[in-house]
């Protein structure tokens, strides 16, 4: 018998009709990374800028898109599913969902701040990247 090693995806690609998501759970130096590309502009966040959680759903990932003021905050939330890949070169599809939320600020002392939300169906790619650099090969 061969024992196979088994390991999460070290790269996870969601698109949502004309939204694209890239997530890096550890880059080159180990922290987080994330690509935003769709109707709220264009944002990349790393490290603390991302707000992991673990949840029934699998990783809980957030991050703040829009920050106006004191007015409105923006944030974007997607869920990955615990996910194991056994080798390298392999790479899984699946379906996840994503929320938009917007909460404004409220502008009097007895109302409380309105949160509106967008869900997301997103379709997603996992796999496992190496990078070469100075003739070593580094799995993320």
């Amino acid at each position: 018998m061969v024992a196979v090693q088994s390991a999460g995806p070290t790269l996870f690609e969601l698109t949502y009709e004309d939204t694209k998501i890239v997530y890096r759970p550890g880059a080159l130096d180990g922290s987080p990374q994330l690509h935003y590309a769709g109707p709220m502009g264009k944002y990349s966040f790393a490290g603390d800028e991302i707000q992991t959680h673990n949840s029934a759903r699998g990783l809980e990932v957030s991050v703040t898109l829009d920050r106006v003021s004191h007015l409105r905050t923006i944030t974007l939330t997607v869920f990955l599913p615990d996910l194991e890949l056994a080798d390298t070169t392999d790479e899984l599809s699946f379906h996840t969902v994503g929320i938009h939320s917007s909460r404004r600020r409220a502008t009097t002392a007895k109302a409380g701040a309105p949160l509106t939300s967008e869900p997301l169906e997103f379709a997603g790619l996992a796999r496992n990247i190496e990078y070469q650099a100075a003739g070593a090969t580094v799995l993320l």
